[in-house]
């Protein structure tokens, strides 16, 4: 799986996924977002289909439409290719008036540090909070 929790924020990692993968994951984080109080989440890309992160916009706007559950925390996505970068960065104003906080980075750290990371070891999602 790959969705992990790591220092009060969960970590995403899609990276070299396709995109059946990648949507399929986005899935997951999604329900991890309606059945649990997510704050805080730092996306990390490879060099997947740019396009297919459309499908991360996609959940995230079902959860808070029609779902009714309210999207309140940041993500931080770490874009490893200018495409992936531009995609992001076409999402953030949508993802923002559904109550994400997001923001582009290249440097993981960076992100990391935008959404308060603490400096503690991952431990996966159980596999049922997820699914």
């Amino acid at each position: 799986m790959c969705i992990s929790a790591q220092g009060g924020f969960v970590i995403i990692d899609v990276s070299g996924y396709s995109s059946h993968q990648l949507s399929d994951s986005y899935q997951d984080f999604g329900l991890l977002c309606a059945r649990r109080k997510v704050r805080r989440a730092l996306l990390r890309t490879g060099d997947e289909d740019a396009y297919a992160h459309y499908a991360l916009r996609d959940v995230l706007r079902t959860i808070a439409l029609i779902v009714g559950i309210p999207l309140r925390f940041r993500l931080a996505v770490v874009a490893s290719s200018d495409s992936i970068m531009q995609v992001y960065a076409n999402m953030q104003q949508e993802l923002r008036a559904l109550g994400c906080d997001a923001r582009v980075f290249r440097v993981e750290r960076q992100a990391a540090h935008w959404i308060g990371a603490a400096k503690q070891p991952a431990r996966p999602v159980a596999a049922e909070a997820a699914a």
